[in-house]
């Protein structure tokens, strides 16, 4: 659980590297981001042995290996951009419910297949999720958000990109972890970086062609602590949580790690709280103690060995 409570620690440090920044648009923060941590990535890999980043193949040539790779890289790949744009359309408290949602797409993949569920899981997420409810409900009020400052289509665009990311999330946890444990050939590290690749050659154009039409150059607003925190996002908030995302969809139930993810919106509050002076209540604390409380029922199931004959 380690990997996994560090993948949403890491994550929820992005609102803080952005907050930042300052001075850029979405697609040149999404894309810098992206450049950086595949620029690490590369780096991390040629310092690393391929081939201890794999297990053996039960069936399957490597052409197939290869696929497998290239799809569960682009499931992550949209995750992440329709989990910004998301953000970007929607009220933030919208788009973090909705994403919250993972975990319940993790239980209904693994109902469809038959798959031994334990009543915790589906506790632990129900409470967690109330406590994410009541929190942003409160956060939204206190700030002044409301669905009403956004327009119609806007709200529906960034809810169904909001859905559409938890789905995916989902999605690419289940298929890494079930790869995994079928024996098949599970390279995370290049999974890592071809992720990191997909997101780069797909935002590159929509930063470049504005640029060529207007003459001005893609980056001229960023100065240099603007450059030093985008340097952070890369590295801290997109590289190393994109990493330990994909060893915690490796080690641990796929439901368990979604779950997990759910304190990412937890601890980004703290962080803002403790750095940017953005205050809590007692009762935005007592939601997110009610949260944590539903995440720790989540981790109270039997372990694999006790469900075997059962």
């Amino acid at each position: 659980m380690l990997y996994s409570l560090l993948c949403a620690t890491l994550w929820a440090s992005t609102g803080i590297f952005v907050k930042l920044i300052g001075g850029l648009g979405v697609n040149q923060i999404i894309l810098g981001r992206f450049l950086i941590a595949l620029a690490l990535s590369l780096l991390f890999i040629r310092g690393l042995r391929l081939a201890s980043a794999q297990r053996a193949v039960k069936g399957g040539g490597k052409g197939k290996a290869n696929a497998r790779r290239l799809g569960l890289a682009s499931l992550m790949t949209l995750y992440y951009v329709c989990a910004t744009y998301g953000f970007y359309l929607a009220p933030v408290s919208v788009a973090a419910l909705l994403i919250a949602l993972a975990p319940l797409f993790t239980l209904l993949i693994r109902a469809l297949t038959k798959q031994r569920i334990h009543r915790n899981e589906w506790l632990g997420f129900a409470l967690a999720f109330v406590g994410l409810l009541l929190y942003f409900r409160t956060s939204a009020t206190g700030a002044g958000f409301s669905v009403a400052d956004h327009t119609g289509q806007a709200l529906l665009i960034g809810g169904l990109l909001a859905l559409a990311a938890a789905l995916l999330r989902a999605l690419f946890s289940h298929a890494l972890w079930s790869a995994y444990r079928r024996g098949e050939t599970v390279d995370i590290h290049r999974i890592n970086l071809e992720t990191l690749a997909l997101g780069s050659l797909l935002l590159l154009p929509v930063l470049l062609l504005p640029a060529l039409l207007s003459g001005a150059p893609p980056l001229q607003q960023l100065n240099a602590s603007g450059l030093l925190w985008l340097l952070a996002l890369g590295a801290f908030s997109t590289f190393l949580p994109n990493l330990m995302n994909n060893l915690a969809s490796l080690k641990i139930d796929p439901t368990l790690h979604n779950v997990i993810g759910m304190s990412t919106p937890l601890s980004a509050s703290l962080m803002a709280w403790a750095l940017l002076g953005e205050t809590q209540t007692v009762y935005s604390i007592g939601c997110m103690l009610l949260a944590l409380a539903g995440i720790y029922v989540a981790t109270r199931i039997p372990p694999p060995a006790a469900k075997i004959g059962t």
